[in-house]
């Protein structure tokens, strides 16, 4: 089965962009650590147990020297503020990955989708994920792309607490996404893996260019609204 993960925020700085987001929403912060491949620094809003919002920016200027492709997308991306540049979904199997990769015509690299392009916690633990297509395919074009977290047994970077004072509403899940295109176009690109009528939220489509848009998170606040500029589409 198929389920909503978390969204990338690109930001200028993603200290500011996260005390901001956090101010704006009540909703706290924690360090998420960095991706030495990328240059990329990560902060993690929680919006429940297995939700979350990465706000990222490049903090190693030698990652857009070496013209690293995701940190010189990102940092074009974040020129003018806040974006939300990509949006993250999850699968139960690695069998469902595999069944969409096959769909996109790609497939899961375990060398440089998950351990060498892991993130790394300030704890000394690594993150590690698959994915399908990768960020740099899916991202740029407005549309979602597949993860699946092997270990059940690790926690979700939604479940970890949040700095003290960071904020204290409590995340309870979303009520609602905006997203580019059409509920035609998302069941495409999904294929036969999974429906847009399986999420339990609902779907706004506004018809406009791909790319994720809003949300509506439940909090024990009631739903708070979440927008930023969703990517600007560098490939069809």
């Amino acid at each position: 089965m198929i389920y909503f993960d978390h969204v990338c925020m690109a930001a200028p700085n993603v200290y500011e962009s996260t005390f901001r987001l956090s101010n704006e929403t009540g909703i706290g912060n924690y360090d998420g650590g960095f991706f030495p491949l990328y240059g990329i620094g990560h902060r993690v809003v929680p919006l429940a147990q297995d939700i979350y919002i990465e706000v990222e920016s490049v903090i190693d200027a030698r990652a857009l020297k070496r013209g690293e492709p995701l940190a010189v997308f990102m940092d074009r991306q974040a020129q003018d503020g806040d974006r939300f540049i990509g949006w993250c979904l999850r699968c139960d199997t690695p069998e469902e990955l595999e069944a969409f990769a096959a769909h996109h015509g790609t497939r899961v690299d375990p060398e440089t989708t998950g351990k060498t392009a892991g993130r790394q916690m300030m704890n000394g633990s690594r993150g590690f994920a698959l994915q399908t297509p990768s960020a740099m395919v899916a991202w740029p074009a407005g549309k979602p792309n597949l993860y699946f977290k092997p270990g059940a047994d690790a926690a979700h970077a939604g479940s970890l607490p949040v700095v003290p004072g960071s904020g204290d509403v409590q995340g309870r899940g979303l009520a609602w996404i905006e997203i580019g295109e059409t509920q035609a176009a998302l069941a495409a690109w999904l294929g036969d893996v999974g429906s847009p009528s399986n999420f339990p939220f609902e779907i706004r489509y506004n018809a406009g260019p791909a790319g994720f848009y809003a949300m509506g998170v439940q909090t024990d606040r009631g739903v708070i609204e979440i927008r930023r500029p969703a990517v600007r589409i560098e490939r069809a």
